[in-house]
């Protein structure tokens, strides 16, 4: 399995977050044979995510947010058919998905393709980010709901998942119990 990450400005760009998925990764027995980094900007944002499937199309494949707390094993995350997570924890308006966490094996480049023909059509159409274009867009499975959670809607006490998302809160990523997780 090859992770992929996506380290672009302005948000990120640090090689600190980076190093701190691979200690992550290599301190909760997860197994990978490479981890891939985009780290140029070409449309902005999160819309550089859906480049991911435009470059990796012969192996299998876990993409991963840099604002994730990995705590215990994910390979059980890596999936054939693409799969991302259902955002549970998220208002019924809102898209139910969540690109936090995403896997597939070989070519799902018609996942970018469809985007590049017009990013700015699309850009401006799903303007909060990708996840509503995912939704809309392509043909997907979801983890199941135990999968993981968000820290943004628990409290300060660490439970019971294997990975925990942080969904852009950098203001809380590594304070309380996260911080025993991270470099």
């Amino acid at each position: 399995m090859e992770i992929i990450l996506v380290n672009t400005k302005p948000k990120y760009g640090d090689q600190y977050w980076v190093d701190n998925i691979i200690h992550m990764l290599d301190n909760s027995g997860t197994s990978y044979d490479k981890v891939n980094v985009i780290d140029d900007v070409v449309f902005g944002g999160v819309y550089d995510k859906l480049r991911i499937f435009d470059k990796f199309k012969t192996g299998q494949y876990l993409y991963l947010d840099l604002d994730i707390i990995i705590k215990g094993n994910i390979n059980h995350l890596a999936h054939k058919d693409f799969t991302l997570l259902h955002a549970w924890w998220r208002a019924p308006f809102h898209t139910p998905l969540n690109s936090s966490i995403m896997s597939w094996s070989g070519d799902q480049s018609q996942i970018y393709n469809k985007f590049n023909k017009d990013p700015e059509y699309y850009m401006t159409k799903y303007n909060k980010g990708i996840d509503e274009y995912l939704f809309k867009e392509t043909y997907y499975d979801t983890y199941p709901f135990d999968t993981t959670y968000s820290n943004k809607h628990y409290s300060e006490t660490e439970l019971d998942y294997p990975i925990v998302l942080f969904n852009q809160d950098q203001d809380e990523y590594g304070k309380g119990w996260s911080k025993e997780y991270i470099l």
